[in-house]
């Protein structure tokens, strides 16, 4: 797999819990990875009977020789080498605008294992990603994003109640000198400021006032 990146203009900083600020990643790393047999059947069995529509359910956290050796396999240099050992499952139908502030010293990335067609939206810096079996998206958690269906421009509850719910690998990544080269983090405060505290329109994903 060849990773493909692309780059914003939209600079902005995050604030973590500890008070150390560091900028956004200037860019988001796509991927695709065809997922074997045995992946989506455990993903398929793994979905939790309830899964509200719009928010973003965990279904554990799990380590895999193999999965990560498949996954570093497709990651590549230098992101292989910032993999951490852990996974986590993950599942949705659709997923209101959040961000995910908790990942303060990380990078976050899914791999889509089952589900229907989707995006992974990005308002703040106007990406929408695809998030369909096999794509993989790697970005800043504290990045507003969301997951709609596609050329839906918000998020409402009611267009979920009845999809399928995707299935997600997630997984992070240090931030590493090499990683934050790669995705052009650098220290301190740059443009708007990014925090735990930071009101998102669920919506919309617009980042409202103070």
């Amino acid at each position: 797999m060849t990773i493909r990146w692309i780059a914003h203009t939209a600079p902005a900083s995050c604030l973590s819990t500890s008070g150390s600020a560091r900028s956004i990643a200037g860019k988001v790393a796509l991927g695709e990875c065809a997922v074997d047999a045995a992946l989506t059947k455990r993903a398929y069995q793994l979905r939790g009977a309830e899964c509200s529509a719009g928010r973003v359910h965990s279904l554990g956290t799990w380590r895999d020789a193999n999965v990560r050796a498949q996954l570093c396999g497709a990651l590549g240099s230098p992101l292989a080498a910032a993999l951490r050992a852990h996974f986590e499952w993950y599942q949705c139908r659709g997923a209101f605008f959040h961000n995910d502030a908790h990942f303060d010293v990380r990078l976050f990335g899914i791999w889509c294992i089952f589900g229907p067609q989707a995006e992974l939206a990005l308002p703040r810096v106007k990406l929408r990603l695809p998030a369909g079996p096999g794509s993989i998206a790697i970005f800043d958690p504290f990045e507003v994003h969301g997951v709609l269906a596609p050329g839906r421009a918000t998020y409402s509850s009611d267009d979920y109640k009845n999809t399928e719910a995707s299935v997600f690998l997630g997984f992070e990544l240090d931030i590493t000198p090499p990683v934050a080269d790669a995705f052009g983090i650098t220290p301190g405060v740059q443009g708007r400021v990014i925090s735990s505290r930071t009101r998102i329109a669920s919506d919309s994903g617009a980042i409202e006032l103070d």
